[in-house]
């Protein structure tokens, strides 16, 4: 990855090669403009997000791609722009994840209104496809959920946001690596939310549980800068306490396939931010030590 990395800042046709076909492989393009865009500035990584749109135009121009499929990657590409220019300037995940979060929402409204008819034969499609599992299952139509319009969108703006923060860690992790080694371990470990944001946050999370199920996604998208805050405590406290690494193997096993573990990370974003648990993990540490 280091290679890559110093690949990617030996210029702007390096970069602009590795975001075209790093659009192969998960995360690289998202990461390499991520990475620009830190190191030099936004204009810099606009211009490498544009090489980087290249693939999905082509798709989109040869007929093999619909406007929904080459719209939602573009989106993400540009919007990792905003959110590693906003990294940059004020040094604060805090802020960034809450752009990163508006962003995509603001990003699914163009794209929603620019591809309306593929999103309304995407939820067509899925609602048919419902109803006959509820049919085969023996579930009542009223007991299933059946995606809407919202949802879809909801989904899409989440899937932007994941795909936008996630390529951002990848690419402050490569600026560390070739300019502050062990920094961003460092920054993540020590990333917690403001208390009167966090409790902000976790108020809307919770009024939006009220709201009917086809508002699910948003609320996620909602609730990333507190599920961001569990995820960096519970690897900080993994490093005070001397933990071995398979217990983060474990939290992450658990976020992708039990559900109620983001549930539980998100609480815990929401505690630390009031009670600064690491650093009465790291008191309880020294003084059993």
């Amino acid at each position: 990855m280091r290679a890559l990395a110093e690949l990617i800042m030996r210029g702007r046709a390096q970069a602009c090669g590795v975001a075209v076909f790093g659009s192969l492989l998960p995360l690289i393009s998202p990461a390499t403009i991520g990475l620009i865009t830190l190191r030099k500035d936004s204009s810099e990584g606009l211009i490498v997000a544009l090489w980087a749109l290249l693939p999905w135009l082509a798709l989109y121009l040869t007929g093999s791609m619909s406007p929904l499929l080459t719209l939602a990657p573009s989106a993400a590409l540009v919007v990792i722009v905003v959110a590693a220019n906003i990294l940059r300037t004020t040094v604060s995940w805090q802020w960034t994840l809450i752009g990163v979060g508006l962003c995509s929402a603001v990003a699914v409204s163009i794209v929603g209104f620019a591809a309306s008819a593929d999103i309304d034969q995407v939820v067509a499609e899925v609602a048919e496809l419902v109803a006959q599992i509820s049919a085969q299952a023996g579930v009542s139509e009223e007991l299933s959920l059946v995606p809407d319009r919202t949802f879809v969108l909801g989904l899409l703006a989440w899937m932007i946001a994941l795909t936008v923060v996630c390529g951002l860690l990848v690419a402050r992790w490569w600026q560390a690596l070739l300019f502050n080694p062990g920094g961003f371990r460092e920054e993540f470990h020590g990333f917690r939310l403001e208390q009167r944001i966090a409790v902000i946050l976790f108020a809307i999370v919770v009024a939006g549980v009220m709201l009917p199920r086809e508002y699910t996604p948003w609320i996620e998208l909602l609730s990333l800068p507190l599920l961001i805050a569990g995820v960096a405590l519970v690897h900080s406290s993994v490093k005070i306490m001397g933990f071995g690494g398979h217990w983060l193997g474990l939290m992450y096993f658990g976020l992708f396939f039990i559900g109620p573990t983001g549930t539980v990370l998100v609480g815990l974003g929401l505690v630390d931010s009031i009670l600064n648990l690491r650093s009465r993990l790291a008191a309880f540490k020294n003084r059993d030590s």
